[in-house]
């Protein structure tokens, strides 16, 4: 947990909660001035990125994105639910960054079958954790009715997820790693084909 805080004290990590807040706010600010819903279900394309993200900058993400989220929700969707959308859009990179570099733990950082079906696993169970948090939260502070907020929640998520989220993975992850963009030490070490 350590973490949390020393990403705040370098100038990489720095930047990478700066890079990942403004563009997780860029997505969602148009989204949520336009308010576009599928049977009420709100359209949000930046429930691409958790995932993704957290598995590439960690707690950098992690505070990035919670703050993103804050920033997008003044434009359209604020609310005392919000402070529970910032604890989920925090938890959910920083927990994709425990689980998928514990699976992935000593081993190549690569687009393969392997770390593809990671990344799927982990998205299904990080996303249906933190959805269960936010609308039992909804249900509990504010008597939302749980089950619709739920499928409402956990619906948009693990479609972006599971669609976008992949392809933004396959083109971007070799990369990353390649160019020392992977947060921690252990990771920005390894590069793709380095190891014998």
């Amino acid at each position: 947990m350590h973490e949390m805080a020393t990403v705040w004290t370098n100038r990489k990590g720095l930047l990478w909660i700066a890079a990942t807040a403004l563009l997780y706010a860029l997505i969602l600010i148009p989204f949520n001035q336009v308010g576009l819903t599928v049977d009420g279900i709100s359209i949000r394309p930046a429930a691409a990125l958790p995932v993704f993200l957290g598995i590439l900058f960690g707690p950098a993400a992690a505070w990035g994105l919670a703050f993103g989220n804050i920033a997008g929700d003044f434009y359209g969707s604020w609310s005392p639910m919000s402070i529970f959308g910032f604890l989920t859009n925090f938890l959910m990179p920083y927990l994709s960054y425990l689980l998928w570099h514990r699976m992935m733990k000593n081993q190549e950082i690569r687009v393969d079958k392997k770390s593809t079906g990671f990344f799927m696993l982990v998205s299904f169970v990080v996303i249906l954790a933190c959805m269960l948090l936010l609308a039992g939260c909804g249900t509990i502070f504010f008597g939302r009715p749980f089950e619709s907020k739920f499928i409402s929640y956990f619906g948009n998520n693990i479609l972006w997820a599971l669609t976008v989220g992949p392809v933004l993975f396959w083109l971007f992850l070799e990369a990353a790693a390649r160019n020392g963009y992977i947060y921690g030490r252990e990771w920005e070490r390894r590069r793709p084909g380095s190891e014998k």
